[in-house]
């Protein structure tokens, strides 16, 4: 009976050391996929990107500390193949109705952002 109780504690250890590390690496490699991907974005952006024309529409969106300070920007939405694309422009200059210019990716209008 002894012999078998080695076996269980060791199996027990090896899950929960798997687990350690899965909880220690994805929250990692989270942040590392999320730090990459805006230059790669970015660079997308400025050498494949496509213009439209879009709008400032009347969806806040709020910035930081917001809630106390009622601090928040408008969304912006455009048009690509019938189908529409909304995006917090992230900026306080705009109000609702603003004509603004959009860059977006030809395959992946999802990534956007205000020229």
């Amino acid at each position: 009976m002894r012999g078998r109780k080695p076996k269980n504690n060791f199996k027990q250890r090896k899950v929960k050391s798997q687990i350690l590390l899965f909880l220690i690496f994805f929250p990692l490699l989270y942040v590392i996929i999320n730090i990459i991907k805006w230059p790669f974005y970015n660079y997308l952006s400025d050498n494949h990107s496509k213009k439209t024309h879009g709008k400032i529409i009347e969806e806040r969106n709020v910035i930081g500390k917001g809630v106390i300070t009622k601090m928040y920007s408008y969304s912006y939405e455009f048009c690509v193949n019938k189908k529409y694309y909304k995006t917090d422009s992230k900026n306080q200059k705009y109000k609702a109705g603003d004509e603004v210019v959009v860059e977006y990716l030809e395959s992946l209008p999802s990534i956007n952002r205000i020229k």
